[in-house]
């Protein structure tokens, strides 16, 4: 976990028996001491040691459970917890020899193991890694200079995290536990500049010194009862998140945890927290492949090596967007809080740490929660049971596992877009929807905002929800930067069958030459097909105005495909055709701007435009309507209206459940429109390179990728309160 070299082989955790091969001769301590979050709480929590460490270390102060550790003791209580002859030192690994189902260990003493499942947990520099063919991590232009100042008689200090960043340094410190003090400090730097600082620890300590020495004098003084033995420097390296979803994570009865997984600057303390996660994780995850069926009705290696395999491809899956999410947020806290000048604040910081310090280790299905409506729904519009893809070229069409078969149940239907709309619309209260009122500007007057009408007339709302698109009033009110030309547009057509188009419901896929086409059966008389395609702003506007010439471009750029295919095309009316830019926003804009402020906040297209590509659009904007509706409630009705006392205590009320809201959509929404331009990346880069990885290995992960993204619970609404 963390910075140690831990391979894991063989056949231990929940009744399966495991080595782990640590390269150093004793139990090797990288670091002085991490700070332990909620999540890594829950992970120790969850193999039985968090009580045991929790009565050495205070609690820090406004956090949900942080507590600064030392790493040498919780390496000592983990190693105490396993069984006699788990941990072997003296044995690092040199190289990795694939036998067929085993894996043949070759040591730097000239021994060797053969392992039925390898699980490289060996650190930045992992050979596991390596092996898998995951790309080295980078450096992040930073470094990072740590200490363990001790206190004999005790500190006497309150157990707060303080924090300081100017110029380009961030220097931290922190009580571990009564007698001890935990400090670091990162700065931007070069690899030379290091070379000539790690060797020397005088060298580190005058160089913290000099650069907080504006600080308390208490700052000081941690660095300053410093031991040079008890200083390191090192510099801090990341992993490109997009890694992570194109490369391998697992492969057969191989796979990397901790920071061969995911190494990411320390900037949200979740290098060692996401370590434990890890372990929970992939303890549940190969468990349950292997002690599913009774060990001894396994008949061959065959059979265990497939489920070795099965369960190593649900850990990576379940730990492919975590990772990627973390390293995503440590780079931009790490940015906001070390760029000089003045971009981004420590709120904003902090607020990104809580949020992922308190994650949990939940599996997500799909929820119906406005039953009302989605019966209606579900009544005329099948379900999509699998997905057909291929290339324009080969006409080749394999059958992409569904949801159902994993037993995942996931829930795919077409529907039509004004169906849903006059559905919707059908449930609200006369009088809630106003037509022809366009808003051209918003007027702060304290705690209501005053709308301006385009017919010139106003209205004064105590709630502003912007729900208006790609091309929001509300987001430029809010100070959010504008949505970007992705180099891609689309054309969308409908296509209408008066006597039944009689085909099965399947939602077909073609990628070829930096185009996609799709169409899908839309009940039993329609067909909804889109094409999207590199292009340029120019190229299009001179598409938009002319359908003709629109449905002539679709039909040259598909004319290798099956007959349907064309025919549905062919079948749809000029005035069913559309053309549209593709625009999303770029997802670091939501971690650094504001989705919330004061009584105004965005919501749909507004909040999180992104590519057609998972088909998370409209979705993602129901699951907001969900979250809003719950967290403006929870904030509302938790007291009896008669008894707010004033428009104050209101506005305070509206603000918090506006934050609640935008806290939890925030990450949701990234994900989304990081993975839509991903998978829209996989599928319509052209070139040789690209068509072969996509037609062998990457079409099932962009598959599993919108699947994932789909697969998301956005909680219940069952709000109850005074009126």
């Amino acid at each position: 976990m963390g910075g140690m070299v831990w391979t894991v082989a063989s056949e231990t955790w929940l009744g399966l028996r495991s080595l782990v091969l640590e390269s150093s001769e004793s139990l090797r301590i990288a670091g002085f001491a991490l700070t332990l979050w909620t999540n890594a709480w829950r992970a120790l929590k969850a193999v039985g040691i968090g009580n045991s460490l929790r009565e050495h270390y205070p609690l820090i102060p406004r956090s949900n459970e942080g507590r600064c550790v030392r790493r040498k003791e919780l390496l000592e209580t983990l190693e105490r917890e396993l069984p006699h002859g788990t941990l072997r030192y003296s044995s690092k690994v040199v190289s990795i020899e694939d036998t067929g189902y085993r894996k043949l260990l070759h040591l730097a003493d000239g021994s060797t193991l053969k392992t039925k499942v390898l699980i490289g947990c060996d650190g930045v520099n992992s050979l596991v890694a390596k092996w898998l063919g995951l790309p080295k991590p980078v450096y992040s232009g930073r470094s990072a200079i740590r200490g363990f100042a001790e206190y004999p008689d005790g500190h006497g200090f309150h157990p707060s995290l303080h924090v300081y960043f100017e110029g380009g340094v961030r220097y931290g410190y922190v009580p571990c536990g009564a007698n001890c003090f935990y400090w670091f400090c990162t700065y931007d730097s070069s690899l030379q500049f290091d070379e000539g600082m790690q060797e020397n620890p005088a060298k580190m300590k005058q160089f913290v010194l000099s650069k907080i020495s504006q600080l308390p004098k208490q700052a000081a003084e941690v660095v300053e009862m410093t031991d040079l033995d008890s200083i390191s420097c090192s510099p801090l390296k990341l992993r490109l998140p997009w890694n992570l979803l194109l490369g391998n994570i697992s492969k057969g009865n191989v796979c990397v945890a901790g920071d061969a997984l995911h190494p990411m600057t320390p900037d949200i303390g979740q290098g060692g927290c996401s370590a434990l996660e890890d372990t929970v994780v992939l303890a549940r995850c190969l468990a349950e492949a292997l002690l599913k069926k009774p060990r001894n009705e396994i008949q061959n290696e065959e059979e265990e090596y497939a489920r070795i395999q099965k369960g190593l491809e649900k850990f990576a899956k379940e730990r492919r967007w975590r990772s990627f999410s973390l390293i995503s947020a440590a780079y931009v806290v790490g940015f906001i809080q070390q760029r000089d000048g003045k971009v981004g604040t420590a709120e904003l910081s902090v607020g990104i740490i809580r949020e992922l310090m308190n994650y949990g280790f939940c599996s997500y299905s799909v929820d119906q929660h406005l039953e009302g409506i989605g019966n209606s729904l579900r009544e005329h519009y099948p379900q999509i049971p699998w997905v057909q893809v291929g290339s324009s070229v080969s006409g080749a069409t394999p059958e992409i596992e569904s949801p159902e078969k994993n037993g995942r149940g996931n829930e795919g239907r077409c529907v039509r877009r004004k169906e849903l709309l006059e559905t919707l619309e059908r449930e609200l209260p006369h009088g809630t929807l106003l037509y022809s009122c366009k808003v051209v500007s918003i007027e702060d007057t304290g705690y209501r905002k005053l709308l301006h009408l385009a017919d010139g007339s106003t209205l004064k709302t105590k709630v502003l929800i912007g729900c208006d698109g790609v091309n929001s009033l509300v987001v430029k009110w809010l100070g959010l930067p504008k949505p970007i030309y992705s180099g891609r547009s689309a054309i969308r057509g409908f296509a209408e069958y008066p006597d039944g188009h009689g085909f099965h419901p399947s939602l077909h896929v073609y990628f070829e030459g930096g185009v996609l086409y799709s169409y899908v059966p839309c009940g039993a008389y329609c067909f909804y097909w889109f094409c999207t395609y590199n292009s340029s702003l120019q190229y299009d506007e001179g598409m938009q105005e002319n359908r003709a010439k629109m449905k002539q471009f679709v039909l040259s750029k598909i004319s290798q495909l099956p007959k349907q295919a064309a025919e549905v095309v062919e079948m749809t009316e000029l005035d069913s055709i559309s053309c549209s830019p593709l625009k999303l926003r770029l997802a670091w804009n939501l971690l650094l701007g504001n989705i919330s402020k004061g009584n105004v906040c965005v919501a749909g297209d507004a909040l999180h435009p992104m590519t057609p590509d998972i088909g998370q659009g409209g979705c993602s904007a129901l699951g907001d309507g969900v979250v809003l509706a719950r967290c403006l409630a929870e904030a509302l009705l938790k007291k009896p209206r008669n008894e707010i006392q004033n428009e104050e205590e209101e506005y305070a009320r509206v603000q918090k459940g506006l934050e609640k809201f935008a806290k939890e959509r925030r990450w949701r929404s990234f994900s989304l429109i990081s993975a839509a331009y991903v998978v829209g990346f996989i599928q319509q880069r052209d070139g040789k390179v690209m068509r072969f990885l996509r037609e062998k290995f990457l079409s099932r992960f962009t598959f599993s990728t919108v699947w994932k993204m789909a697969d998301f619970h956005c909680g219940e609404l069952n709000i109850s309160g005074s009126k």
